[in-house]
């Protein structure tokens, strides 16, 4: 018996649209992307164009009017709008560049990520920075954590408020800006028992705080007297 040349080539492609059309119903086929991508924690490097705003602000750490300002969203965009739908005003790799910027060097990570891992308390040599912005730290042997002070400027150099960013700790912003913790704190509202070591960041996730740009108000304010 003499097969039709033309049989085997349509079976062939009915077989493998079967298999295709099969393992999208199972739910084991995806060509969107989107299972590799946890967007409960997310990083500057994970955007995607079908990513909403919403996705954004509930994977990163960031409050919706800090991701606004950063990607230069107007106010009135609903959060719902998906981000290939954004190339008129900001486009993925643009905001995906803003955000690694803010962030700074570290990855974005949340205040429970942060959490340092519970261990038996031992004298440990702790830094501690003189008054002085810039000045060259001595170590002091303390009971319990040790706590990293921040890259010293030059001498007689103050930290101008524009340039605070949100991976900056209370401290490091007091330290840097030469502005006292304690007005700090009280100025932006915050618990006076509030951990000195804790980043903007992090406080605008926990909700304490709005955005970057209210601590750069406050500090701004008290340098200039």
């Amino acid at each position: 018996m003499r097969i039709n040349p033309f049989f085997m080539p349509i079976l062939l492609i009915v077989a493998l649209l079967g298999t295709t059309c099969g393992a999208q119903a199972l739910g084991i086929w995806s060509t969107s992307g989107r299972d590799s991508v946890d967007v409960a924690k997310l990083t500057p490097a994970d955007l995607k164009g079908w990513m909403t705003l919403q996705e954004l602000v509930d994977g990163l750490p960031i409050s919706q009017a800090e991701l606004y300002r950063v990607g230069g969203i107007p106010a009135d965009t609903p959060p719902t709008k998906a981000l290939k739908d954004m190339e008129a005003v900001v486009s993925v790799t643009t905001l995906r560049e803003r955000l690694t910027a803010y962030y700074g060097d570290a990855s974005p990570t949340t205040s429970a990520e942060a959490a340092p891992v519970a261990a038996t308390p031992t004298p440990v040599v702790a830094l501690q920075a003189t008054s002085i912005p810039g000045a060259t730290a001595t170590a002091k042997v303390t009971s319990g954590e040790t706590h990293a002070t921040p890259t010293p400027l030059p001498a007689g150099q103050v930290l101008p408020a524009d340039q605070i960013k949100g991976k900056d700790t209370l401290k490091q912003v007091s330290e840097q800006c030469a502005v006292p913790l304690d007005k700090l704190v009280a100025r932006l509202k915050l618990d006076p028992k509030t951990d000195p070591n804790i980043a903007i960041k992090d406080l605008i996730s926990q909700g304490k705080l709005t955005e970057v740009t209210d601590v750069q108000k406050v500090v701004a304010a008290l340098q200039s007297k």
